[in-house]
């Protein structure tokens, strides 16, 4: 047990290092660093040295072969956390590899270690090609299974501008249909009186009596001009802009949810698409402020 607990601790300890000094050739934050050390401690110490323990187990029996299937079962639980995690698995795969060599290292000197120089060459060409195709794996595994999306359809009158806000969990609102694993949200767009006469008066509303079950998703949304015949035409996630989330308590006690984006057709770009617009964000605080009183009364 002393011995994983070491190979832990130094893992932990090279991988730190190694960010480390990559936040300081880039003048970044140490803040980042922690971080790291945080996350790589949490999971050599509770996920490294369980699956140590588990090699042990199924190589004890092995006396040849034993560091070529060690090895390929250190990585392979390593890399198979991409499936959780994303790329982010790549991390946990250097981990386990750093953890499997530091473990060797400290039996070099037991008996397990009578290999010949043809043993020392096959072993390590094989530990670098597990690795290596770990790493291809989990560079090109793009989406962790278990990751929650939020799979949007928005369906939004031809030639709309200007923001859009989804109020869900809204008494005797229709509920969201589905196209596949995708909720479709029509849009309508209407004027707001306190607004009448600016170029933001007309906005987009969407209500569903269907509750949000996205909150921290990855947005996965899809967005679409809609003509008078049904024909839809793609919009560009970069004439498209995230603007945030919320829920709010209704006079009866009733939480409703809503979601707000903004939408243009003549400031496309990734300054749009990471900040909006200022004049869209003033468009949707006066939105809220008039549907929140509404539905708060009728709800």
């Amino acid at each position: 047990m002393v011995r994983k607990l070491k190979s832990a601790f130094f893992t932990t300890l090279i991988l730190g290092v190694l960010f480390f000094l990559f936040e300081l050739i880039q003048e970044g934050s140490a803040v980042f660093f922690i971080i790291v050390l945080f996350y790589s401690a949490i999971g050599n110490f509770l996920f490294g040295i369980p699956i140590s323990f588990l090699s042990d187990f199924l190589t004890k029996k092995l006396i040849k072969y034993r560091f070529i299937v060690a090895g390929f079962i250190h990585i392979l639980f390593g890399f198979l956390t991409t499936l959780v995690i994303g790329r982010l698995g790549l991390f946990a795969g250097v981990c386990s590899l750093l953890f499997f060599l530091l473990e060797e290292w400290q039996k070099k000197n037991t008996n397990l270690y009578k290999f010949n120089r043809k043993m020392y060459i096959i072993n390590g060409f094989m530990t670098i090609s597990f690795f290596s195709l770990g790493i291809y794996g989990a560079v090109n595994f793009n989406e962790p299974i278990f990751e929650k999306k939020t799979n949007n359809i928005y369906l939004i009158p031809n030639g709309f501008e200007g923001s859009i806000v989804v109020y869900y969990n809204v008494s005797e609102e229709p509920p969201i249909k589905k196209e596949g694993e995708f909720s479709v949200i029509p849009v309508n767009v209407e004027n707001l009186i306190e607004l009448e006469g600016t170029e933001i008066e007309h906005y987009g509303i969407s209500f569903t009596s269907t509750p949000r079950t996205t909150e921290g998703a990855t947005v996965n949304d899809k967005y679409y001009y809609v003509d008078e015949m049904g024909g839809r035409t793609k919009i560009d996630n970069y004439c498209t802009s995230g603007d945030g989330s919320g829920t709010f308590t209704t006079s009866s006690g009733k939480e409703i949810q809503y979601d707000t984006l903004q939408i243009t057709k003549t400031d496309c770009g990734e300054d749009f698409y990471l900040y909006g617009k200022e004049m869209f964000n003033t468009q949707i605080s006066e939105v809220q402020k008039h549907w929140s009183g509404k539905l708060s009364k009728e709800n």
